[in-house]
């Protein structure tokens, strides 16, 4: 780390701020996170509002407030616990967002994460401190690190060729009759931990990537108040969305996404842990921390509400770009109106007026008039065939980003895919629009729909094809691959 680097986030960090409370004002605020935040990783506005009133009515202590926080006013424990969650947010402490049907929702922010992380893996004493499994894991890393950055074909199989012998070795002893091996008790707990810390870093890290998307909003908001022009905020946009994406982060969290989505990834997880609880419970060892039993669903619904803050930023963009478009159409109306008054004027004069283009004199030739011959014309036959011109999906979904004239909510296209679901085990694209009685927002609504079956797992079928007519008046239809959505 830097030096530059170290000073900003001692100096910024929400983190920082966090632990700069007054100790008896930390501790009241980290256990109250603790006990709303116990079982679920969101929750309504209107409960947490009335658990922090529930705790601040069982204090028999004033309230843990700097003197310069507090308010000039007498408040009741309902204001200043409203209050409280908003300055709260404001700081970073607490995110907050609204879900589908347009309730508020708090959630503990990336910062306060990585606090809870830092007092629960650096601070917090071990029961069992697993030397053994940390060694076990660090020399199985470094010998997977040793073998994929190592681009000799010929030691790569000589690693795998090892690896083949030591199996069949294991093999042989089990057929022998050895007794299988398995993990002590003192083994199999300090694993454990280190797979549950992992998977709630794992879950801070997805708020991190979630805050980095709103921050993009944030910048491109401010850029529209302060009048910038609308090819510099999508200048900005594009630059921070690709550095953003093409960071290692990026990289990283998308590559990620895509796995958690595969049906036989999710399929796997489930056996594994319910295999692995089941072993658990069987030998009585007792884990107080179940938090790896739940993470897919935690991630999963972490996941998703990244891809709504990336569609919020297409959303936000669309509407810049209609909205900057009026003007210009304004000005061209009154332009072409006072071009009409003039030649109105013009036209009441009993003179000529002494205007007008001066036309340069124009050589007519036609090729394709009839000849003055009986001479027959040979006929021109074509033999090459065009070929179609290559269109992704991608192609269309960045298209619709740039430009949408109408605005479409996503979340009505994805219960459309969802109630056809309902009714088949699978579905084509196709069948969703028309069991939705058809499109009514033309292309916009079309790229909407490509846009949240990023969301779902889907198979295109290139060599099929299906028309999508999204102009019924003037029968104009769009050709797509054949897409089959098939559900999670």
């Amino acid at each position: 780390m830097e030096k530059a680097q170290l000073i900003d986030i001692l100096e910024n960090s929400p983190s920082i701020k966090l632990l700069k409370m007054k100790p008896k004002n930390l501790r009241f605020f980290l256990v109250f996170l603790l006990e709303a935040f116990e079982e679920q990783t969101a929750v309504p506005e209107e409960y947490l509002h009335q658990r922090l009133v529930n705790r601040l009515d069982e204090m028999e202590e004033d309230a843990l407030e700097e003197e310069e926080e507090r308010s000039p006013t007498i408040e009741t424990n309902e204001e200043k616990a409203r209050r409280w969650i908003q300055d709260w947010a404001n700081k970073g402490y607490l995110t907050n967002y609204q879900n589908d049907v347009g309730e508020v929702m708090y959630e503990i922010s990336s910062y306060t994460s990585k606090v809870f992380d830092w007092i629960d893996n650096s601070l917090r004493k071990e029961e069992y401190i697993g030397t053994e499994s940390k060694f076990k894991a660090l020399f199985g890393q470094l010998k997977e690190l040793v073998e994929f950055t190592n681009e000799d074909r010929n030691k790569r199989l000589a690693l795998l060729r090892n690896k083949k012998l030591e199996i069949e070795q294991q093999i042989q002893r089990l057929e022998m009759g050895d007794d299988v091996k398995v993990f002590e008790e003192y083994e199999i707990i300090p694993r454990y931990n280190h797979l549950n810390k992992m998977a709630k870093e794992l879950l801070s890290d997805f708020k991190e990537v979630d805050d980095n998307f709103k921050v993009i909003i944030k910048q491109i908001y401010q850029q529209q108040m302060a009048n910038l022009q609308k090819k510099e905020i999508l200048h900005y946009f594009f630059d921070a969305y690709s550095e953003l994406k093409d960071s290692s982060q990026g990289k990283s969290f998308y590559a990620f996404w895509e796995f958690l989505l595969s049906p036989q990834l999710q399929k796997e997880w489930d056996m594994l842990t319910q295999n692995l609880f089941e072993s658990l419970d069987d030998r009585q060892i007792d884990v107080h921390d179940r938090f790896l039993k739940d993470v897919k669903l935690h991630l999963f619904d972490a996941g998703q509400r990244v891809y709504k803050t990336n569609d919020r930023m297409a959303e936000k963009l669309s509407r810049i770009i209609r909205q900057q478009e009026q003007p210009n159409t304004e000005i061209t109306r009154e332009i072409i109106r006072d071009i009409k008054q003039l030649l109105m004027k013009v036209s009441s004069q009993k003179n000529s007026p002494d205007f007008g283009f001066e036309m340069e004199e124009i050589e007519i030739r036609l090729p394709l008039e009839r000849s003055l011959t009986f001479k027959p014309a040979s006929e021109t036959e074509y033999k090459d065939i065009p070929m179609d011109a290559q269109l992704s999906l991608n192609d269309l979904s960045r298209l619709e980003q740039l430009y949408n004239p109408y605005y479409v909510d996503r979340d009505v296209l994805r219960k459309h895919i969802e109630e056809v679901l309902k009714q088949k085990s699978q579905v084509t694209l196709g069948e969703v629009i028309e069991a939705s009685s058809g499109i009514t927002k033309g292309l916009t609504e079309v790229f909407g729909y490509l846009s949240v079956l990023k969301e779902y797992h889907t198979v295109v079928r290139p060599e099929k094809t299906q028309d999508i007519v999204f102009d019924k008046e003037n029968m104009k239809k769009i050709v797509v691959p054949e897409i089959i959505i098939i559900p999670q």
